[in-house]
């Protein structure tokens, strides 16, 4: 992890992302949302409002937003998955869209958003920190002031022992090459980068990132953060 530039690192993720067939399937895209999206998008968006959806998959939250009458538009860093996702719209006769766009890189869209969701887990594969915080600004610069915006991650304890020295052995192996330092604890490499964020580390990049923390849903291994766009210029 250590040795890797970010752009083989986007390149590890791309690809990986292209295997995940389970996620283009009828049963999974049909499935509507999950229980903590249904809670917070029924108490924090507005009815009808226009939301955009990041690290979209094969399009199973633009689907659910669609059927429960919003307007949603989402982006992807998989081209398979995008071409599936489209394919998907179409069949169910929906008005969503689905483009492709670099990893850890959020699409220009037109026109502004009233709220927006970074797709399942999708944020913790964005590495490292510095990358994660400028995506969330990239994403809040199109929305209004006050818009919500959910993400979803792994979650970890505090105290997990691998979740110290993997990024501790990484950094010391950056410094070796005349390199800064930019893991953390919770920084892990299984097959691609993952982040495996505490409550706390979550909330911190929410609020560097130019939000408001509103509520966090924590549930076996993984959690959700509901934030509020607090400006709509971040540069």
């Amino acid at each position: 992890m250590g040795l890797l530039p970010e752009s083989s690192v986007d390149a590890i993720s791309q690809q990986s992302y292209g295997g995940g067939m389970h996620y283009i399937t009828d049963s999974y895209l049909d499935q509507g949302f999950f229980f903590w999206e249904d809670l917070a998008i029924k108490t924090y968006f507005a009815p009808g409002s226009r939301v955009l959806v990041a690290s979209a998959g094969g399009g199973r939250e633009l689907i659910a937003l669609e059927r429960a009458g919003y307007r949603a538009d989402g982006f992807e860093c998989s081209r398979a998955m995008v071409e599936a996702g489209r394919l998907a719209l179409a069949r169910r006769g929906l008005s969503a869209t689905l483009d492709w766009s670099p990893p850890s890189v959020v699409l220009q869209m037109a026109g502004r958003f009233d709220a927006a969701i970074v797709g399942w887990n999708g944020y913790s594969y964005i590495s490292p920190r510095a990358r994660r915080i400028e995506f969330l600004r990239s994403l809040c610069a199109q929305l209004r002031p006050g818009s919500t915006v959910i993400v979803s991650t792994a979650i970890r304890t505090q105290w997990a022992r691998m979740a110290v020295w993997t990024p501790r052995i990484a950094n010391f192996t950056r410094r070796c090459t005349f390199r800064e330092p930019v893991f953390e604890a919770g920084d892990r490499f299984e097959a691609r980068p993952k982040k495996f964020f505490t409550k706390r580390q979550l909330e911190q990049e929410l609020i560097d990132a130019g939000c408001s923390v509103k509520t966090f849903y924590v549930w076996g291994g993984y959690g959700a953060v509901v934030a509020s766009v607090r400006n709509a210029d971040y540069h």
